[in-house]
């Protein structure tokens, strides 16, 4: 059954409107008829079973029938910030980490980056990884649809660290804590999980690290690259946290 999310205003008691873009994609890409049954959501954590009722040329009508039981949200709000690399690596983070529950994700601008997003293509860019989000969560079965935030710096993401929102640095460093033993000593409900370019942190970044305090986490003696990191420490934190 397709799932489709739509912005809750789309929703007027059991009749949805359903126009723009998510029309244009039940129409024309998914050929859905009337009569048929497809899944809407209104990324507030509620997902109902729906009814198509009439198809038009710039809105799709459905009547929803019964509300319906999904696996919830993971249990902690998990922030991936993903150094920018080469090609579509940010965008394989986002499509397998949205998969895998991660909540939230973050472009960062590290020292050591060899790609970057020109100041006059951010929004668009966001735009692109907001849609690139969506597809996955709708393919997965997700609640709701993870945030792209703007790109941050190194030091501006490092800021961000908090007893109640650490962030917890990969760095494949032997002193570096394995993360399974972070893990067994976290309580929290909000982290940021940071991982960095191709070449790894720079000197100064670590040094920036080790002055607020942030640890470095490790997932053990295998060099990964950095989106395999970044989709391993995600589903680590997660089932530690869902188990």
């Amino acid at each position: 059954m397709h799932r489709i999310f739509l912005a809750p205003e789309q929703f007027h008691g059991d009749t949805v409107q359903i126009d723009g873009n998510e029309h244009q994609h039940l129409a024309k890409v998914l050929r859905v008829r009337v009569g048929e049954s497809v899944v809407l959501l209104n990324n507030r954590g509620q997902a109902y079973q729906a009814t198509i009722r009439e198809i038009g040329k710039i809105a799709t009508q459905a009547h929803i029938e019964n509300e319906l039981e999904y696996p919830p949200e993971p249990p902690i709000f998990l922030t991936v910030a993903q150094a920018l690399g080469k090609g579509d690596k940010f965008e394989q983070v986002i499509q397998h980490g949205t998969e895998a529950g991660a909540s939230a994700f973050v472009p960062v601008r590290a020292e050591r980056c060899v790609a970057d997003i020109p100041a006059a293509k951010v929004a668009d860019r966001i735009g692109r990884y907001q849609q690139i989000a969506k597809g996955a969560a709708e393919q997965s079965g997700r609640l709701k649809i993870p945030q792209i935030e703007l790109p941050l710096t190194t030091a501006q993401l490092l800021a961000r660290h908090t007893p109640e929102c650490p962030v917890w640095l990969l760095h494949p460093a032997a002193d570096s804590v394995p993360l399974k033993t972070l893990l067994a000593q976290s309580h929290v409900a909000t982290a940021i999980l940071a991982v960095g370019p191709e070449g790894g942190w720079s000197q100064t970044e670590e040094s920036q690290a080790q002055t607020a305090n942030i640890p470095r986490v490790t997932l053990g003696s295998r060099i990964l690259r950095t989106e395999t990191a970044a989709l391993v420490a995600i589903s680590q934190i997660l089932y530690h946290f869902e188990k």
